[in-house]
């Protein structure tokens, strides 16, 4: 016998949060958090304090990557952020409260 779900705004909330806490879309935010911040600080050097009165050979992060290595892999960092979102739309996770209805649904 099958029991009827008494709480069937209980399942949506569970995927709700089971999509929302995924991984894939904590670790998006994370790397495109600092990757914005990356790509701020390349575009606006003087704002965050990286420009000072030096020579330019004093600086080895200057003479090794350029100056734009803040926004390159700032932008890198976004893109990598926008796969991992695109991802979790595109294959969402399948939570146990979609399983066991999948399953109920095809014993009845």
């Amino acid at each position: 016998m099958i029991t009827p779900d008494t709480t069937p705004g209980a399942s949506r909330k569970t995927r709700i949060l089971a999509r929302l806490f995924d991984i894939r879309n904590i670790i998006a935010a994370l790397i495109g958090i600092y990757g914005i911040l990356l790509v701020l600080a390349g575009l606006m050097p003087d704002a965050f304090g990286t420009r000072e009165h030096q020579p330019r050979d004093a600086n080895r992060v200057d003479m090794a990557a350029g100056t734009d290595a803040n926004t390159w892999v700032g932008l890198i960092m976004v893109a990598v952020a926008a796969v991992f979102v695109i991802w979790a739309l595109w294959r969402p996770l399948v939570s146990d409260a979609d399983a066991d209805g999948e399953q109920k649904a095809t014993m009845s």
